[in-house]
């Protein structure tokens, strides 16, 4: 792509690498073929070809309006594109910077404004949702039924049989801000998993943001500081205690763990390399040969949801297929198992209506497979699924943990 950017931007390293991002983009189309919103709408506005071309406008001097910024909203960050492009073009990191150009160009509407300011006041922060969440499920009887369905139901906490630990290395369990409230078994089940790998654990001792939610909501300066929070805190922890790993449960945290490195300053990844080399994802960690004596596996068919996070962002679903099936799972992919589910972070609260129908879309493959219950690898998936879905939706370390305790 031939681009024309602003002499004064070019001549700042951000603008050397949009020019360069940009430059990669052929206009081949292969990435409307995969984009969830292109396939809904049909408008080539809300393709990732379509994107480029308003970012591309953007940064060459041509201001932003609430069109523009429409377009942009509705975009998933799926990275089902990346995934796609021949040409290898990193659209979800231009995407941030042509976000972040459309809001300093173009007031939100009071309503969205306010939407998104009570979002980042509240989600990232365990003690804060965990009252909402508490008030509002008290009069879940009389809200609406589309705020009724984005009240999570939390289960009990479960209990697993202690485990004798073997190996003796060291990793530090993420708990996850909103995850430690909304589906806090999801970490008890990642606990019993490890320690039946021989792992030692150490865990959040008060869950914090991975920084995601402000990030993709253009507030970087909180997105930042939860980024430096969390990066001091291992930091310090892997300095008493060297730890082999630090690992994310959530496949949309760990996108964005993983994505510190192209976040902070020259001087700052020099400081943290060594702990952001240790950011993984559970499924990384998961040894085939350790668990597979220990497991009763049931041999009911299971429907398989990979995040786009886990699938497109870490690039990593076919390994946890791979892997749950080597210890007996029998897991059936749905048709376009390539499409969002609508969760995508707060988009299914800022664009209700394109969420829903790719929600509808995805529980309807996912029911196609046959199976008896989905599992998948993201809390955002998982809660969004299950609020209208007839089968049971878990965390797959959950069922691995369950059968785990069985045996």
């Amino acid at each position: 792509m031939q681009t024309q950017l602003t002499s004064d931007l070019l001549k700042t390293a951000k603008g050397q690498r949009i020019d360069e991002i940009l430059r990669k983009c052929v206009h081949c189309g292969f990435c409307t073929a995969t984009c969830p919103t292109y396939q809904l709408t049909g408008d080539e506005l809300d393709s990732p070809r379509g994107r480029i071309y308003q970012i591309k406008r953007l940064f060459e001097g041509q201001t932003a309006d609430h069109n523009t910024q429409l377009h942009l909203d509705r975009c998933l960050t799926c990275r089902s594109c990346e995934t796609t492009c021949p040409s290898g073009v990193n659209y979800a990191e231009l995407l941030d910077y042509g976000r972040e150009q459309v809001n300093h160009d173009v007031k939100r509407p009071l309503e969205q404004q306010a939407i998104l300011n009570l979002l980042n006041y509240v989600l990232p922060y365990s003690s804060r949702h965990s009252l909402m969440f508490k008030a509002l499920s008290k009069v879940k009887k009389i809200l609406p039924k589309s705020i009724r369905g984005k009240i999570p139901t939390i289960k009990p906490l479960k209990q697993y049989r202690a485990i004798a630990r073997q190996n003796f290395q060291t990793v530090y369990l993420l708990e996850g801000c909103v995850q430690s409230t909304i589906s806090p078994n999801t970490n008890q089940a990642t606990l019993h998993v490890l320690n039946t790998m021989g792992y030692q654990v150490i865990r959040e001792a008060k869950p914090k943001c991975c920084g995601a939610l402000s990030h993709h909501s253009g507030k970087e300066e909180q997105s930042n500081s939860f980024i430096l929070d969390q990066l001091n805190t291992w930091l310090e922890i892997d300095q008493k205690t060297p730890l082999s790993a630090i690992v994310s449960t959530a496949s949309g945290c760990g996108v964005m763990l993983k994505d510190y490195h192209r976040l902070l300053t020259t001087e700052q990844k020099e400081l943290y390399q060594n702990v952001l080399n240790k950011i993984c994802d559970i499924s990384e960690l998961i040894d085939v040969e350790a668990l597979k004596p220990k497991l009763n596996v049931h041999k009911n068919d299971i429907a398989y949801h990979a995040p786009c996070t886990l699938n497109h962002g870490q690039k990593l679903a076919d390994e946890l297929f791979n892997k749950l099936t080597q210890l007996g799972y029998s897991l059936k992919q749905p048709k376009d198992a390539h499409l969002c589910c609508g969760s995508a972070g707060t988009y299914s609260v800022m664009q209700p209506e394109l969420s829903k129908q790719l929600q509808h879309n995805k529980l309807n493959a996912l029911a196609q497979t046959g199976g008896t219950k989905i599992v998948t690898a993201n809390v955002g998936c998982e809660h969004h699924l299950a609020s209208i879905s007839h089968l049971e939706v878990k965390h797959w370390i959950e069922m691995l943990a369950d059968d785990l305790n069985q045996n």
